[in-house]
C-alpha cells in the first residue's frame, strides 16, 4: 500500500520534525526539504523506499550521526 500525502504529513508531525530535519533523517540531499513539501502536497508520490524509511523513523530509528536538533 502506497503512503499517501496525508500519511506522510502525519508522520512528520508525529516525529516533530521540520521539513529540513525530515529530509536529513531520510538522507536526502541538501535542499530536499522542497521534496518533502512536494510529497505532503501530493505534487509527487512518496516513493516506496521513502515510505519504508519513514516507518523506521516512526519506530525510533535514527540514522548514524542524525541529531533531531538540526
Amino acid at each position: 500500500m502506497r503512503q499517501t500525502k496525508e500519511d506522510f504529513a502525519l508522520a512528520r508531525s508525529l516525529l516533530g520534525m521540520t521539513a529540513p530535519q525530515m529530509a536529513k533523517a531520510l538522507r536526502m540531499g541538501k535542499g530536499s526539504d522542497r521534496t518533502i513539501r512536494r510529497y505532503e502536497s501530493g505534487q509527487c508520490p512518496v516513493p516506496g523506499p521513502t515510505s519504508v524509511a519513514v516507518e523506521a523513523l516512526l519506530t525510533g530509528f535514527r540514522p548514524e550521526g542524525f541529531d533531531d536538533a538540526n
